[in-house]
C-alpha cells in the first residue's frame, strides 16, 4: 500500500469517525426527547387518574343532589 493509500484510509476513517459521532450525538438527542415524552405521557395519566377521581366525587354530589331534590319534593308535597 502506497503512501497515498494510507493518507486517503486515514481520511477516510477521520471522516466515519465524524460521521459516527454525528450519529451519537443525534440519538443523545433523540433519546432526550424520548425521556421528555415518557415524562409527559407519565403526566397525562396522572392528570388522568386526577380527572377520574374528580369524576366520582362528582357523580356522588350529583347523588346527593338527587337525593335533596327527591325530599324537598316530599317536604314540598306535604
Amino acid at each position: 500500500m502506497s503512501s497515498d493509500e494510507v493518507l486517503t484510509n486515514q481520511h477516510t476513517i477521520i471522516a466515519n469517525q465524524k460521521a459516527i459521532l454525528e450519529n451519537q450525538q443525534q440519538i443523545k438527542a433523540n433519546q432526550a426527547k424520548l425521556d421528555k415524552a415518557l415524562s409527559n405521557q407519565t403526566t397525562i395519566i396522572s392528570n388522568q387518574q386526577a380527572i377520574l377521581a374528580n369524576q366520582e366525587k362528582l357523580d356522588t354530589v350529583l347523588a346527593n343532589q338527587e337525593r335533596i331534590l327527591a325530599n324537598q319534593e316530599r317536604i314540598l308535597g306535604k
